[in-house]
């Protein structure tokens, strides 16, 4: 009966089966939906970078089945070995009990034969002890098989997750150019959990399930050789519909998740590109574009249904119909005395027996868990295997007393390994003097960043050498020739840690005293920032340093650098992408950095190189030019070049001051403020950045013990922590979820009233069995006419067989589906809600990317858990306990109290082990997951991490993360597993005190036989259907959890409403005000930006550029323009009228935005750009708009032309040549009012020129007003208007010429720019 019901539940929950899901696909027929919206949807939903259409005749590679323990160390061994003679002895007890059984019955029936006074009691209590015996080797047996199961499996996969990290953070280069981060760190979350699974506790169920049937089939061909035949036809039967509907479950769940990975995608690219939706007004289409596929989702998800519904009442029609078959065939064997058969074998037989069928159905879900815990090894075990050719765990290699810095580039030609077909370098010479500073210059993809990896033998040439000091680098030691070299790059990485962890990350030594690090910080220019901070050294920069700026960054990149005073240092566009004071400040500290040591420098911008000892000047992997900056000049080529350019734009700058003679102009003389000044340039940033931070902490309570190990994963465990506690306190939606259920009611319905059959069923079920068991113990049976005796119970059997077909069926397929039904509504609705919150909503760390598509995929998913799973339970358990209880009461009152007593604790074991199992699996589960997010940031800056040498660092980092989940594993080791072996136990225990009371009941003469067994056999089921729906609570539990969040996402109220109705005029003019403006972003309410003086106008058709340093306002005007953001106080207006008047979708229409960083969405490039308009758009005005934007030739020459895929985020193209269709998109939209945010400001001189020429082009066309902001003042001089902003506010403003003759802040910033590359 346990067996039963334990398969039961695990067909009717397909969660505990879904650990080694593939992915596969399936196309439905989307339901009808806008022209528009089914042109794009081929596109958007086959997402190729993403998706990948799976194929279910692929077999995954594997290892063999002892390989999978591998990693066991003796310990491990020895409990593997104790755990597999216990889980086989485990197995065979339930089997063995059956003979004790059917012994009790054939005594006890004999002794009730004779005559009255007869002691029935003392001979049969040598068999009720046996159970006891059987139940108490259970508790032990049982207790220390799982117990040992899940510790070996957890200390192996310990081992396991460490190596494996180990093994991918000593990996070279190419090998993670051909991988993808995301899938490296999601293998450990999940690979390792699957590898777990397979190597713990189901490894030793399936030995279990394994022993189980064996030992039941030899019991039952021992006892009743063709009763055994007769069952053992019907098993393949139930195996093959069990089977059928695990499978089926796996199968659509599968299908399932590859069909909401497709909406999953759209929601995802909505939410990434929110601005730019919010802009180009695109929520209804990715909206829509959503329901199409959440509809596939839910076509697949109703078959699934069906199909669980149908499999699920069919098994249990076979079920039950067997059991009618062999107790009719049993019975005749009985009464044509075949070999000598009587009631207790019959009993015998088919106990153990169907006993061996229950644990045969049990199998599958424990053999796939294995057979993909062998997948997954597959691919672990390999990466763990690897050893790469360049290999910074080697300890041979040359380590050289001293480093001059000699380096030499020999015939170098390189190509890199992903890309065979391009050479970046060629025959490449070069020799670099100790000391010396070499700068390379040159345009995009001409091979001077692959020179600094090089050097780093990040890659190895693919002919000739590089040597330091005479030494083939080949022949030098990894790891030490790393040690030699500070690198500081174009991004720099810093670490979520505090400042002091991440310059300690430069260094070589564990224990760094405060003094080298002040010194290293004041030679990188940022000691004097860093004390004005709240913590100083010991404030966490955030997720990538998100809390400091560019500059800020680059200088602690540097400091970091130099703390280990290395010979070499690599600089790669380490100013690039700075505003001028930034950059001003980083160069200085350059500067000084590269005294007394060999320098390499990349650089775009020449004013940052002109005093290298050599320039090195390259193209397409050829060096063109090398020499000093004069020596290049008289040259007069490619370098020359370039620098007239520079010279020409300073000599208008000359004229326009009023120097006469400029002749004597020199693009060359560094004029620049002093560092003091330069210092005080900054320092209000510097002081905002200080309150930022502040406040940041304050708020996440980030310094609980002011010496304790700063972590930032900790902290947002524990605020997930406090979360998930307060929600606990709150309600569940049951009566808003029940009505929103409305149109499902009538589903909701069947499923109850069949939920309700299928609780009847199994008391129902014990009621006849208790009575043909007895039946068959007559000693004077004989046949029976038809329908009489049993017959007849054969025949009812098959009438519950039905019962349950229909309740099981129709349980199923009602909750189901409308659970189906209910979800992809309310995803849509959720989508909706999302997408019409402002700007500000985003920026909130709880309302990430990551966080808001999980909601929609699981939490959605999950609301309807309240009604269709915890219904369904609570209407089948009410059912199973009134039907049970009132069979009991009937055949024995007083019996049932006393069994009553036992029940809790059956109650309490099977929901314990359940609820405790699932508990610490979920918890331990989540709790790698999260750790995963440590090793994540190391595998996803593997480049810094390599540089550093701080793989090891990282290693004991992730170890300390695991620390947590690998308790939680032990705990529950230990803990679950009494859970598991009293569960084993407690029906044996039950059964002796069930059968010593029975028998002194009888010997009263209080009631018979009959009624004993049926009391016994009724309570018991019961008692069993109770526990295993106390799951129900864990179900509870998430779907009330996943019910709270999302209608917290649904009701939330934005700010700024797109549905207010507002003035719509068809057309504007373009004049745009602000007045008195005050605005702190809501995210950071305390720093305010603008303070109540911020104002400006413009009028229409003109071009106005907003310049000042980083973090002034600027980009904060177009967000207060564009409504991302209300301001406290002031007002924005549009043609004299205040923008708040307009209708949302009315204001931006008249508007388009192209940013520093365009998003693109993973579709064709036509469709990219015809999402500047809602309508229907040619070809033709497609290609208009191309080549305004100076992108037609390439798109011409593309071999897919229009219908060239953008890739995700833009991937398939570079950063140019994305700018240029943002403007078509912008420009296509024929705006009033063109807003651009910085847009050539991350590109190199080739992108930007082609860029720049797109944008003049769209302002000169004069049709609409243009506002701009830039840092390089180069790209904004011939502006009608230009606003210079500074610390919140307007300090000077108009022409380029009358500005520059005012010597004021503008006249500044020129200075500082002398010498930018255009």
């Amino acid at each position: 009966m346990e067996r039963t019901t334990t398969l039961t539940q695990e067909l009717t929950n397909p969660s505990r089966q879904g650990d080694e899901e593939e992915h596969f696909d399936e196309k439905q027929p989307p339901p009808p939906v806008d022209h528009w919206a089914s042109k794009l949807l081929s596109k958007l939903t086959t997402r190729k970078p993403k998706i990948k259409k799976p194929n279910v005749n692929v077999k995954e590679k594997a290892i063999g089945f002892i390989t999978l323990f591998r990693f066991a160390t003796a310990r491990d061994r020895i409990l593997i070995f104790i755990a597999l003679f216990c889980s086989i002895c485990v197995g065979a007890i339930q089997p063995v009990s059956t003979i004790i059984l059917g012994k009790f019955l054939q005594n006890f029936t004999s002794l009730l034969q004779g005559p009255p006074g007869t002691d029935i009691l003392s001979p049969v209590i040598p068999v009720i002890l046996v159970f006891v015996y059987l139940g108490t080797a259970n508790l032990v047996l049982g207790y220390v098989c799982q117990c040992f199961w899940v510790l070996s499996g957890e200390l192996q996969t310990r081992r396991i997750r460490k190596m494996y990290v180990h093994s991918i953070l000593r990996q070279d280069m190419t090998w993670f150019d051909q991988a993808t981060d995301g899938s490296l760190t999601t293998r450990l979350a999940a690979d390792t959990n699957i590898i777990q699974d397979g190597i713990s506790e189901k490894f030793g169920l399936l030995v279990q399930c394994c022993s189980q049937f064996l030992s039941g089939v030899i019991i039952a061909f021992v006892r009743g050789p063709r009763l055994a035949v007769v069952l053992l036809a019907a098993l393949p039967l139930m195996a093959g519909i069990g089977m059928f509907v695990t499978s089926g479950i796996r199968k659509f769940t599968i299908l399932g998740q590859a069909s909401y990975a497709s909406g999953g995608a759209v929601a995802e690219q909505a939410i990434a590109g929110v601005r730019t939706v919010h802009t180009f007004s695109l929520q209804k289409r990715f909206i829509d574009l959503y329901k199409v596929e959440v509809h596939k989702a839910y076509l697949v998800g109703r078959r699934k249904g069906i199909v669980l519904g149908f499999g699920f009442g069919g098994f249990m029609f076979t079920l039950f119909g067997s059991y009618g078959l062999a107790f009719w065939y049993g019975y005749t064997l009985i009464i044509n005395h075949v070999n000598n058969m009587n009631g207790s074998d019959v009993l015998v037989v088919f106990m153990s027996m169907m006993i061996g069928a229950m644990s045969l159905l049990q199998l599958p879900p424990q053999l796939s868990a294995v057979t993909s815990a062998m997948g997954a090894a597959h691919k672990i075990y390999a990466t763990i295997d690897r050893i790469p050719d360049i290999d910074a765990d080697r300890t041979d290699g040359a380590k050289l007393e001293t480093v001059k810095g000699h380096l030499v580039f020999k015939d170098v030609m390189f190509t890199y390994p992903t890309r065979p077909d391009t050479t970046i370098l060629k025959k490449m010479s070069i020799d670099i003097k100790p000391g010396m500073t070499v700068a390379f210059c040159g345009p995009s993809g001409s091979g001077k960043s692959t020179t600094i990896q090089l050097i780093q033998r990040f890659y190895d040439p693919s002919s000739g050498s590089v040597s330091l000091d005479g030494h083939d680098l080949k022949d030098v030691n990894v790891a030490w020739l790393r040690q030699q070299i500070g690198v500081v790059s174009q991004e720099p990485v810093l670490f979520n840690m505090t400042i002091r962890q991440n310059l300690l990350m430069g260094s070589l030594e564990k224990n760094v005293n405060q003094d080298d690090i002040v010194s290293a910080c004041v030679k990188a220019n940022c000691h004097t920032f860093i004390l004005q901070l709240p913590n100083g050294y010991d404030t966490i920069v955030g997720d990538h340093g998100s809390m400091l700026s560019g500059g800020q960054k680059q200088r602690i990149a540097i400091a970091r650098a130099l703390i280990k005073n290395p010979p070499i240092l690599l600089l790669d566009e380490a100013t690039s992408a700075l505003d001028t004071a930034s950059e001003r400040l980083v160069q200085r500290a350059l500067d000084l950095a590269a005294a007394d040591r060999t320098t390499v420098v990349v650089a775009h911008r020449l004013s940052t190189i002109k005093n290298a000892d050599l320039i090195v000047v390259m193209k397409d992997g050829n060096l063109i030019e090398q020499g000093k900056h004069n020596d290049l000049l008289e040259q007069k080529g490619v370098y020359y070049e370039l620098v007239m350019k520079q010279k020409i734009k300073l000599e208008e700058d000359a004229k326009a001051k009023g120097i006469t003679d400029v002749s004597d102009v020199n693009p060359f003389h560094d004029d620049t403020l002093d560092d003091e000044a330069l210092e005080r340039a900054l320092q209000q940033e510097t002081v905002q950045l200080a309150t930022e931070i502040a406040d940041a902490e304050k708020n996440a309570n980030e310094r609980e013990n002011k010496n304790a190990e700063i972590d930032a994963y900790q902290l947002n465990l524990k605020k997930e922590k406090d979360r998930k506690k307060a929600m606990k306190k709150q309600s569940p939606p049951l009566k808003r979820i029940a009505l929103m259920m409305r149109p499902e009611w009538g589903l909701t319905i069947i499923g109850i009233v069949g939920a309700i059959i299928a609780g009847v069923v199994f008391p129902a079920y014990a009621l006849v069995f208790s009575r043909v068991v007895i039946m068959l113990q007559q000693p004077d049976l004989a046949w029976a006419p038809p329908f009489q005796g049993p017959n007849l119970y054969a025949f009812i059997f098959v009438i519950i067989g039905i019962g349950a077909f229909f309740g099981n069926t129709g349980k199923v397929i009602g909750f189901e589906v409308a659970g189906e039904r209910f979800t992809e509504r309310l995803r849509a609705i959720a989508l909706e809600a999302i997408m019409k919150q402002e700007i500000g909503f985003f920026d909130e760390d709880s309302h990430s990317l990551g966080t808001l598509t999980s909601r929609l995929a699981t939490d959605a998913a999950n609301v309807n858990l309240l009604i269709t799973k915890v219904w369904g339970d609570v209407a089948q358990l009410i059912a199973t306990m009134i039907t049970g209880l009132v069979i009991a009461f009937v055949n024995g009152w007083l019996l049932t109290f006393i069994v009553l007593v036992v029940t809790p604790f059956i109650l309490v074991a099977t929901g314990y082990e359940l609820r405790v199992h699932r508990g610490f699996e979920n918890q331990a589960k989540v709790a790698y997951e999260k750790s995963g997010q440590v090793a994540g940031e190391a595998i996803k800056e593997i480049r810094t991490v390599a540089a550093l040498t701080k793989q090891s660092y990282f290693e004991e980092r992730y170890a300390m993360a695991i620390a947590e989940p690998h308790r939680l594993s032990m705990k529950k080791a230990y803990v679950s597993s009494v859970a598991y072996g009293a569960t084993q136990a407690m029906n044996m225990y039950a059964n002796a005190i069930a059968f010593y009371a029975g028998i002194r009941l009888i010997e009263s003469g209080q009631m018979d036989l009959q009624s004993m067994f049926t009391v016994l056999m009724a309570v018991m089921t019961t008692a069993q259907q109770m526990g295993r729906a106390s799951t129900f609570t864990a179900t509870y539990q998430r779907g009330k959890s996943a019910a709270i969040s999302t209608f917290e996402l649904i009701d939330r109220k934005p700010l700024i409403d797109p549905d207010l109705e507002g003035i719509e005029p068809e057309k504007v003019e373009g004049n745009v005000g602000f007045e008195d403006i005050r605005f702190s972003y809501p995210a950071r309410p305390d720093i305010e930006i603008f303070k109540g003086d911020f104002g400006f106008s413009g009028k229409a058709n003109s071009t106005i550029a907003l310049v000042g340093p980083s973090g002034c306002g600027k980009s904060t005007s177009i967000g207060i323009l564009q409504r991302w953001y209300d301001p406290k106080a002031g007002t924005t207006k549009v043609d004299d009228i205040d923008i708040k008047k307009y209708s949302l979708h009315n204001l931006r229409k008249h508007m388009a935005v192209v940013s520093q960083e365009p998003v693109l969405f993973d579709m064709t490039i036509r469709e990219n750009i015809a999402f500047g308009v809602d309508r229907d758009v040619s070809d033709k005005e497609i290609m208009d708009a191309a080549e305004m934007a100076n992108i037609h030739t390439l798109i011409n020459e593309l071999p897919d032309g229009l219908d060239t895929r953008a890739g995700d985020k833009g991937s398939q193209l570079s950063g140019g040549q994305k700018q240029r269709i943002a403007i078509a998109r912008a420009l296509i939209r024929d705006p009033a009012i063109l807003l651009l945010d910085e847009a050539t400001s991350a590109l190199d001189s080739e992108s930007e020129k082609l860029v720049q020429e797109a944008l003049d082009k769209a302002m000169s066309l004069g049709r609409r007003t243009t506002i701009t902001i830039a840092h390089r003042l180069s790209t904004i001089q011939n502006a009608d208007l230009i606003v210079v902003v500074k610390d919140g506010q307007v300090v000077e403003s108009g022409g380029h010429f009358e500005l520059l003759a005012q010597n004021g802040v503008y006249a500044d910033l020129v200075q500082q720019q002398n010498l930018n590359a255009n």
